[in-house]
């Protein structure tokens, strides 16, 4: 639709009126048209603006969630090296172009410098007890000396006799070694009859005076004897081995130690060797530096399962004891206790409770140990190995490798060699982290492993101060590993032996003996006296349910040599709970395994 044509004007005013018209309305439509511009342009730089606000955002989270998915790869990784990767931690390199940092000259010189010192007569001792190798490159297998020897002779049959040599004169006769062969003696019980003399004096007056021989000192009243006491603590604490598997094997040897039994025993002989326990705290106490370390143990409490510590303590040379402590958590409360009166140097990780009581008692110099400082940038290593990574671990190698040079020397010429040789290296390890902590990210592993020593540079000098510090903890880490290696082969988890006394100084003694005193679940439950039945009561738990299911009373049946167990239920004895019944025939079953006479 076409807009109606404006009547033109028949006379110039009406011309002129027209033009005024015309030139308004084009004024007003060409300041409407520039406004809409202006705001169009407004409008799009603010889009713009917030579109770009928008997009740094977003990258932002991108690379928010990139370091996070690559730090969960970096743990992955580390997992695995970790679950199946080497174990070994010593360095030598990973590039064959890759030179090594420091000049290897020194090392030599002072190496043979040591061999230099050592004793002539020993040097030949040595090179004597070295043996040939045979052809295949492995040297000859020899029996110590203080194994006992028995001679077991080969005699000839005089049908391999031949006739010509029976009943000549001129034939030898002669017996040689032709070779060795180690046997075992199968584990034997004995009883041993004791008989003490006595004398006695009848009196005129009818009165006896009797004089009895004295009998040994025994550990506790049972009618075992000592060896079987160290055979039994051997078994369940060196080699791991359950109380049921221990019951078993003294069976095949013809008598059974019930496993109940066995572990009362355990728990008299820990209190019996508490003064021994004492001692050996208070000689380890007394070292220049002693060396602790700490691993984790679940521990059954009422309802659930929680994570207990157990703690070590390692003395210096002079005072070679190895202490144990146990706790129900990992509070600074546990160290503080059995380190109480200790003075001088403390080496260990940097777990907090330790570097507390380095920096609040002031008879205790807290010392960092150098391993745990190097697994952080080995990890770092591992994840990809770099210049950087590279640098450190030479600095960390040359380091270890003064340390097993002069490992056997004194400890003047140790702290001599690290004044003149380690010290050195230190300073420039010092300055390196330094220099590469303000080139690398923030939240990068590698900053953090510089940050770890850098934040506790003290402590790793301390082992230049003197000669019996040593660099590392690794002696407490091993010294911890041995008593929880069964730790992963108990069905239930270890619990908290019943009748410890909690407060004061018996409780700290009771923690001490916390490796006689953890137990398994099923062979910790306290055995009580049924006041209806003479009879040993004991509660049965099911590990998975976590219900008590009924008294089981155990009747030793002796068969033999065997024993039979019998379920009898609580209460009226017309029913018989469904869940005791299973048990009993799950353990009458296992028992059959095990020994098929048993049913007999």
């Amino acid at each position: 639709m076409t807009s109606p044509t404006p009547e033109l004007p028949n006379d110039l005013a009406g011309c002129h009126e027209l033009i005024k018209r015309i030139g308004a309305e084009l004024q007003v439509a060409t300041k409407r048209l520039s406004e809409l511009k202006t705001l169009g342009v407004e409008d799009t730089a603010a889009r713009i603006s917030h579109l770009v606000a928008l997009l740094s955002e977003q990258e932002q989270t991108i690379d928010d969630q990139q370091q996070t998915i690559d730090n969960l790869l970096a743990d992955n990784k580390l997992l695995k090296r970790s679950l199946f990767g080497s174990r070994r931690e010593r360095f030598t390199g990973d590039a064959p172009d890759q030179p090594f940092l420091f000049d290897a000259a020194t090392l030599e010189a002072a190496s043979q410098r040591l061999r230099n010192e050592q004793d002539e007569s020993g040097a030949d001792a040595d090179q004597k007890s070295r043996k040939k190798r045979t052809s295949r490159g492995r040297q000859p297998r020899v029996f110590p000396d203080f194994l006992p020897r028995e001679e077991k002779r080969f005699y000839l049959d005089d049908e391999d006799i031949p006739e010509e040599m029976r009943d000549t004169p001129n034939v030898r006769r002669f017996f040689k070694k032709v070779g060795e062969q180690l046997e075992m003696v199968p584990l034997q019980l004995k009883v041993v009859e004791q008989y003490q003399e006595v004398i006695a004096l009848d009196r005129p007056d009818e009165t006896t005076t009797v004089v009895s021989a004295k009998r040994p000192a025994s550990l506790l009243r049972s009618y075992v004897g000592n060896s079987v006491l160290a055979y039994l603590t051997t078994c369940r604490f060196a080699d791991h081995l359950p109380y049921y598997r221990i019951e078993d094997i003294l069976g095949r040897s013809g008598f059974r130690i019930d496993r109940s039994t066995q572990w009362r025993w355990m728990r008299e002989a820990a209190k019996g060797v508490t003064p021994l326990v004492d001692l050996m705290w208070k000689r380890a106490l007394q070292s220049l530096c002693l060396t602790v370390d700490e691993t984790p143990i679940k521990e059954l409490a009422p309802g659930t399962t929680r994570t207990g510590y157990l703690w070590t303590a390692v003395g210096d040379a002079s005072h070679p004891y190895d202490c144990f402590a146990y706790t129900s958590d990992r509070s600074s409360a546990g160290p503080e206790d059995f380190l109480s009166g200790y003075q001088g140097y403390l080496l260990s990780d940097a777990y907090v409770g330790y570097e507390r009581i380095g920096r609040l008692w002031e008879d205790v110099i807290k010392a960092s140990c150098w391993v745990h400082a190097r697994r952080k940038f080995e990890a770092c290593h591992n994840l990809g190995p770099t210049e950087q990574t590279r640098t450190a671990m030479a600095y960390f190698r040359q380091l270890f490798d003064i340390e097993q040079i002069f490992q056997d020397a004194s400890d003047e010429v140790r702290l001599a060699a690290r004044q003149a040789m380690s010290k050195p290296i230190v300073e420039a390890f010092n300055q390196w982290l330094l220099d590469e902590r303000s080139r690398q990210l923030p939240k990068s592993k590698l900053r953090a492993a510089i940050n770890y020593m850098l934040n506790r540079w003290k402590s790793f000098t301390r082992f230049l101060e003197s000669g019996e510090v040593p660099m590392s903890s690794n002696c407490a880490e091993r010294a911890v590993k041995y008593p929880i290696l069964g730790r992963n082969y108990a069905k239930f988890r270890i619990m908290r032996s019943s009748g410890i006394l909690l407060g004061g100084a018996r409780h700290r003694r009771n923690l001490r003996l916390g490796i006689i005193r953890l137990q398994l679940i099923e062979e910790s439950a306290e055995l009580v006296r049924s006041a209806t039945f003479p009879f040993l009561v004991r509660r049965l738990v099911d590990p998975i349910k976590n219900t008590t299911l009924q008294f089981q009373v155990r009747l030793d049946v002796l068969v033999g040599r065997f024993q039979t167990f019998v379920a009898k239920p609580k209460g009226d004895n017309r029913h018989v709970n469904a869940g005791l019944q299973q048990v009993h025939c799950r353990r009458m079953a296992q028992r059959m395994r095990r020994d098929p006479l048993a049913a007999q």
